[in-house]
């Protein structure tokens, strides 16, 4: 219930800007909710609990990295193509198959 109470404000907002044709603010209002959504509040969860990263999540960060220094390497170097995305979709199915192992 949380992230609809939180997050339903800024999708209206964006919306309305998408409206006034003002398209800029609108995806600068969904990135930033997205940036404070996925990085400081796990932040400040992981700094004041005593959580520890498991077997599913140490993997989950690997193929993660992976799959994101891979896209940053093609996207560098030409144009991303669907297999490139393939690739990703690989890595996702690799991931599954390590957790459930």
């Amino acid at each position: 219930m949380i992230p609809i109470a939180t997050e339903f404000p800024e999708k209206m907002n964006s919306i309305l800007w998408l409206r006034r044709k003002k398209d800029t603010l609108a995806i600068g209002n969904i990135s930033g909710a997205m940036v404070f959504q996925g990085t400081l509040q796990p932040a400040f969860g992981i700094l004041f609990t005593s959580w520890t990263p498991g077997k599913a999540v140490v993997i989950g960060m690997i193929t993660t990295l992976i799959s994101g220094l891979w896209l940053r390497y093609v996207g560098r170097n030409g144009q991303i193509r669907i297999w490139h995305l393939f690739i990703n979709g690989l890595l996702y199915f690799l991931y599954l198959a390590l957790c459930i192992s």
